[in-house]
């Protein structure tokens, strides 16, 4: 029996979820499996292999975004500049928004969507008001409403800063996350609502 690696097996489940996720932003989740294969350049037979199905290959995306995530939020928040930047990261770190409003028009139709989509907000809820508590207790990060509020706050504002660009094309993905950065920055602000210091600039 041929043994299988497993760096080398995640790394092309890998391969596979972004082919998936390109599919699926190009044609929603709506995509084929042999879409999917052909973006892939693989076989159906050598997709299950890795998934058992289309459920599972989104299940994968969430996980893969869940995961992304959570490295970008997992550190030590020292700077007041340092949350704000972790926001407008994940909002960079996206790959358009179309399948995020595509698996939200689905979720209305698709009762195991709506629950998976509900899940994966709470988690990242959970991930992103960790790194907002740990930014009050810092004395970092304004604490009049609980890290969880904010969390939901800031949630909702990176879903809809994926609808800048296509209300305003005229806006490129590197203005829109300076936009998005200020907007943050005062949210979380502990200085009467005045952006941080040093938003927009690179740090020294």
């Amino acid at each position: 029996m041929r043994t299988v690696n497993p760096d080398q097996h995640e790394k092309k489940r890998r391969e596979l979820l972004r082919a998936a996720q390109r599919r699926f932003a190009a044609e929603g989740v709506q995509a084929s499996i042999a879409s999917i294969c052909a973006e892939a350049g693989v076989s159906p037979g050598h997709l299950y292999h890795y998934f058992s199905s289309k459920e599972a290959i989104l299940e994968g995306l969430f996980q893969l975004v869940l995961d992304e995530a959570a490295a970008h939020l997992s550190g030590d928040v020292q700077d007041a500049r340092d949350l704000p930047a972790l926001v407008a990261d994940l909002y960079s770190s996206g790959k358009g928004p179309s399948l995020l409003f595509d698996l939200l028009a689905e979720s209305q139709r698709n009762a195991a969507i709506a629950d998976r989509l509900r899940r994966h907000s709470a988690e990242m809820k959970q991930l992103l008001a960790g790194a907002i508590a740990r930014g009050q207790a810092a004395g970092l990060v304004d604490d009049t409403l609980p890290a969880p509020d904010l969390a939901t706050l800031l949630l909702a504002v990176l879903d809809g800063s994926k609808a800048i660009r296509l209300r305003d094309p005229a806006v490129d993905r590197g203005q829109a996350r300076e936009m998005l950065l200020a907007l943050v920055s005062r949210v979380l602000s502990t200085s009467g609502g005045r952006p941080g210091a040093g938003v927009g600039r690179q740090r020294a």
